[in-house]
C-alpha cells in the first residue's frame, strides 16, 4: 500500500486508524444509496447516537426530507461555528446523516477522507462518481458500526467531519475557512 503525505491539518482523531475488517457492504446505486447489507444491529446505532449526542457543539435531530428514509439523523452545528468550506455541509448547517440502516453521509477534505478510505471504514459516495459538481467528491458513506468497538472508531471520523465543517481543527483554523 502506497505512503500517504501528513495533512499538517490531519486531526488527531484520524491517525493511527485501525482497518475495518471484513468485507464492505454493498450500497444501493439510488438516492441515498443505504447499505444493503451488515445494517447496524439496533442496540449498537442506539449507542452510537447516545455517544454522538455527548460530542460537543454537535446537535443531533431527525432528519425530514423526502429523498431520506423515515427515521434519518441530522447532524448539525449552531450557525456561529459552521465557517467550514460549504463543500462541507449537506444541507444548511448539518454536516452529516445518519440513516436507519446506522451508515453514515458525510464529507471530508479530500486528504482525511483518502485515511478513511485506506483503512476501509467507507466508500465515496456512489453518486459522486456519477453527479458530479452535484454531489461534491469529498462526499462520503461511512459504513455502518456493527459492533462496539467500530462505533468509537466511527466517532473518530464523525468528529473529524464535525472539524472540517467548522473549519478548524481544535484551535487551528483549517485553510479557506470563514476563521
Amino acid at each position: 500500500m502506497p505512503t500517504l503525505l501528513r495533512d499538517p491539518w490531519l486531526p488527531p482523531e484520524l491517525e493511527n486508524l485501525p482497518q475495518r475488517t471484513g468485507q464492505p457492504p454493498r450500497l444501493s446505486v439510488t438516492l441515498p444509496c443505504e447499505q444493503i447489507e451488515q445494517a447496524s444491529p439496533p442496540a449498537v446505532l442506539g449507542t452510537l447516537l447516545n455517544r454522538l449526542r455527548q460530542l460537543p457543539a454537535i446537535t443531533v435531530t431527525p432528519y425530514d426530507h423526502s429523498r431520506y428514509p423515515e427515521g434519518t439523523i441530522a447532524l448539525s452545528l449552531p450557525e456561529e461555528l459552521a465557517r467550514g468550506q460549504p463543500e462541507a455541509f449537506l444541507d444548511g448547517t448539518i454536516f452529516a446523516l445518519i440513516r436507519p440502516d446506522g451508515s453514515i453521509e458525510l464529507r471530508l477534505k479530500p486528504e482525511w477522507g483518502e485515511v478513511v478510505l485506506q483503512a476501509r471504514w467507507g466508500t465515496i459516495h456512489p453518486l459522486a462518481r456519477y453527479l458530479s459538481g452535484i454531489v461534491p467528491p469529498q462526499s462520503l458513506i461511512i459504513f455502518a458500526p456493527r459492533n462496539e468497538e467500530e462505533i468509537e472508531v466511527v466517532i473518530r471520523i464523525v468528529q473529524s467531519a464535525a472539524w472540517y465543517a467548522q473549519g478548524r481543527v481544535y484551535d487551528t483554523p483549517l485553510p479557506d475557512s470563514r476563521w
